[in-house]
C-alpha cells in the first residue's frame, strides 16, 4: 500500500517540529554537559538519517556507527552519505539475542519495528486516522530480519569510550537495553538516548519503571 497525501503531511509537519523544537534543546543540553566534541555516535534506528545529521551538523568528523533494519531505508542511507566515509551504515536490527526477528514495516516507516500493533489500542485508532488510513492497514509489509545485541555489535568499533548511544526502536528500546547489558564489555557511554512510549500501541509494551531499572 502507497503513502497517502495524509501521511505525507503528517511526516513531513513531524519533522519540522523534531528539527526546530526538539533538536535545539538537545543541541544545548549536550553543548552544556559535554566537555569536548562529541567524535563516537552510535545510532540504532536511523531512519531517513535525521540523528547522523543531528551530530554531524555538531561534528563533521564524528564517527556515526547507524543501524537500520529497513531494507529500502538503507538503501536511501548509502546513497545519502555515500561521500561521508566517517559514516558506517549496518542493515541489521538490534534486540536481546543474535537471529532473526519479525520486522513490521509500517506505512510512516518512522514506526516500523520489531513489535506487533495492539489492534485493541485506541491510540493506534487515532494514529491510523490521523495517517488517512485504517488500523489494518498501518502495516504494509513484515519480514525476517537478522538482529544482533548491542554488547556484540560494540565489537566492532575500536574507539572505548562512546559518547551518545541513541536508541528509538519504536517500542523495542528495552530488548536493546537488555542486549547491552547482557554480558560485560570494555566500552564506555556517556549519554544513552532513548526514544519512550507512554501508550499501548504494542502487544508487549514495557512500562517505564523497568526500562528505568535496567538503565539504574
Amino acid at each position: 500500500m502507497n503513502k497517502t497525501s495524509r501521511t505525507r503531511i503528517v511526516e513531513n509537519f513531524l519533522g519540522l517540529h523534531e528539527k526546530y523544537f526538539f533538536e535545539v534543546k538537545l543541541r544545548r543540553f549536550y553543548k552544556g554537559q559535554l566537555k569536548q566534541s562529541i567524535s563516537t555516535v552510535i545510532d540504532v534506528g536511523a531512519n531517513h538519517g535525521q540523528t547522523i545529521d543531528f551530530y554531524l551538523a555538531l561534528n563533521p568528523k564524528c564517527d556515526i556507527y547507524a543501524i537500520e533494519p529497513n531494507m529500502g531505508l538503507f538503501e536511501k542511507l548509502k546513497y545519502k552519505y555515500r561521500n561521508k566515509s566517517n559514516v558506517r551504515l549496518f542493515n541489521f536490527g538490534i534486540s536481546d539475542e543474535i537471529g532473526t526477528k519479525k520486522f513490521y514495516e509500517n506505512i510512516y516507516d518512522a514506526t516500523s519495528t520489531f513489535e506487533e500493533l495492539n489492534y485493541d489500542s485506541q491510540y493506534l485508532e487515532r494514529k491510523a486516522r490521523l495517517l488517512g488510513v485504517s488500523k489494518d492497514n498501518i502495516v504494509k509489509d513484515s519480514y525476517d530480519v537478522k538482529v544482533t545485541t548491542l554488547v556484540d555489535f560494540l565489537k566492532n568499533i575500536e574507539n572505548r569510550t562512546i559518547n551518545i548511544l541513541k536508541i528509538d526502536t519504536e517500542g523495542h528500546e528495552y530488548n536493546c537495553l537488555k542486549g547491552l547489558f547482557s554480558k560485560p564489555s570494555n566500552h564506555e557511554i556517556d549519554y544513552i538516548q532513548l526514544e519512550n512510549h507512554n501508550d499501548d500501541m504494542y502487544k508487549n509494551q514495557v512500562p517505564f519503571l523497568q526500562i528505568n531499572s535496567i538503565l539504574e
